[in-house]
């Protein structure tokens, strides 16, 4: 028990010492955690054979420490069954269930062996420190980042909302992910989205259900609104960016909020003579989701290492009108929705600089309907948004889409190809065209079917003649 809470800190000390992020240990606490159900049902079983047999079932039934025994047990059952259903279906189910269930048995199981001889309550009160001193570190530091704080919202086109924050916490970088609690949106819950830019913190968030729902609706409601806001991290890990020779960077929809954030963080911190080269690949459903990077985008056009990045935009499903398209004649300056037919006012857009919740859902949430955006030259998600489902040649999928092969328009100066990337011929051209002696880094963030494809191909490019290499899949969902 003390083993399946320590895998579950979020503030974890595994974090220095393995120099993991508590969300790449989460594996770990789901099978410590299903290791103890299975060994919680084996005591069980035996114990109900044993005095069954003596038949003495019926008085053990009546005794209170055998009652507890049972409410633990139906308690752990109601963790595990909200893990393993619940969880990637409505996130914020899950979680409310999910701790009241542990709660509950934790508290079960201190009553059923409520002695000192047997060390069960001495283990139990060790696992219900470590979790209640973890809670006591995010709520200190969420009220601390509380005082004169807020977060300006900005909704953004197709459900996005982007969100910055007036304080900067300590370590934020881009690439790491932060709890974000707006009491106006929700009193009592905080939700995780990545940095994508820390001066100031932004995130840009795509509506789904729940939260983020509601998030875009009131950002709609009341565009550049200031509401108060409180924050709790930066949490992440990965690897660093400038160890390695060539970095490759791929996204699917939401998941762009890592990829330009690592690419940004590592622009920044090259010098002049950096040798470093980016291949940078990233693709959406919508055109209109390219305007949520134009900030990001621009830099990486107009960094002075932009030579060194070769960026690669993909749009999976074409606009229903040539109008939709970015329009050549508005190449400068930032772009702004004009008013709908109807003579209805939009709200403007900010400067666009997202992300995904990492909760899973299916089905996204209503989003306002903007009219058709127009590309420019001078500008720039916790689970499965913007699905953006990428077939690849060599691929298993069994998709019918065929991958991108013509460019359909340009976005800031920067072909967009229709269709979807092939991206494991992506990822060998860029190994394989890196010496031996050198080191690649392939990093991706985005839905299953793409990270499955980045995994396999990625495994196949690490052989005993070629460049070193090395992957990082960011979590895309909880």
């Amino acid at each position: 028990m003390a083993l399946v809470i320590f895998l579950a800190l979020k503030n974890t000390p595994l974090a220095f010492i393995a120099a993991y992020s508590y969300e790449r240990l989460n594996c770990l606490h789901q099978i410590a955690g299903y290791t103890m159900f299975l060994e919680m049902v084996l005591h069980a079983s035996t114990y109900t054979a044993y005095f069954n047999n003596l038949g003495r079932l019926s008085v053990m039934f009546a005794e209170r420490q055998q009652i507890a025994a049972i409410v633990a047990g139906f308690s752990f059952l109601g963790v595990v069954f909200t893990a393993t259903f619940i969880r990637r279906v409505w996130y914020e189910l899950f979680y409310v269930t999910h701790i009241s269930c542990w709660i509950a048995a934790v508290v079960a199981v201190g009553f059923h062996q409520p002695g000192l001889a047997n060390k069960t309550l001495i283990v139990v009160l060790i696992a219900a420190s470590m979790w209640f001193l973890d809670r006591l570190v995010r709520a200190s530091r969420v009220l601390y980042y509380s005082v004169n704080n807020e977060a300006t919202l900005h909704p953004l086109p197709d459900g996005g909302t982007k969100i910055v924050m007036k304080k900067v916490p300590s370590r934020a970088e881009p690439g790491k992910h932060c709890f974000i609690w707006i009491p106006a949106i929700r009193k009592f819950e905080t939700h995780p989205f990545t940095i994508h830019k820390s001066s100031p913190v932004e995130f840009t968030v795509k509506a789904r259900n729940g939260f983020t729902s509601d998030l875009h609706k009131y950002a709609v409601a009341h565009p550049g609104a200031a509401v108060k806001a409180s924050i709790d991290g930066p949490y992440g890990t990965f690897p660093d960016p400038l160890d390695f020779d060539k970095i490759v960077l791929i996204a699917g929809g939401g998941g762009a909020t890592f990829t330009f954030g690592l690419a940004i963080n590592l622009l920044e911190r090259m010098n002049e003579d950096c040798p470093r080269n980016v291949v940078f690949i990233w693709s959406v459903r919508e055109h209109e989701h390219l305007s949520w990077f134009k900030e990001q985008l621009d830099f990486l056009k107009t960094h002075a290492h932009s030579p060194k990045v070769n960026v690669s935009l993909y749009v999976t499903r074409a606009p229903s009108s040539t109008s939709d398209l970015p329009s050549d004649s508005d190449n400068h300056g930032h772009s702004t929705p004009s008013d709908s037919s109807d003579g209805a006012e939009w709200p403007p857009l900010s400067p666009i600089g997202p992300d995904l919740e990492k909760t899973a859902s299916k089905e996204p949430a209503p989003a306002v309907r903007w009219p058709p955006l127009t590309g420019g030259d001078s500008e720039k998600d916790t689970e499965g948004a913007l699905e953006t489902q990428v077939e690849h040649g060599g691929a298993s999928g069994k998709g019918t889409a065929k991958t991108a092969d013509v460019v359909s328009h340009s976005f800031y100066e920067y072909a967009v190809k229709a269709g979807r990337p092939d991206v494991a011929s992506l990822i060998r051209d860029a190994v394989r065209t890196t010496p031996r002696n050198q080191r690649v880094l392939v990093a991706a963030c985005g839905p299953d079917g793409l990270m499955r494809v980045v995994r396999d191909t990625t495994a196949k490019l690490i052989v005993g003649d070629g460049p070193a290499v090395e992957l990082h899949c960011e979590q895309f969902g909880w």
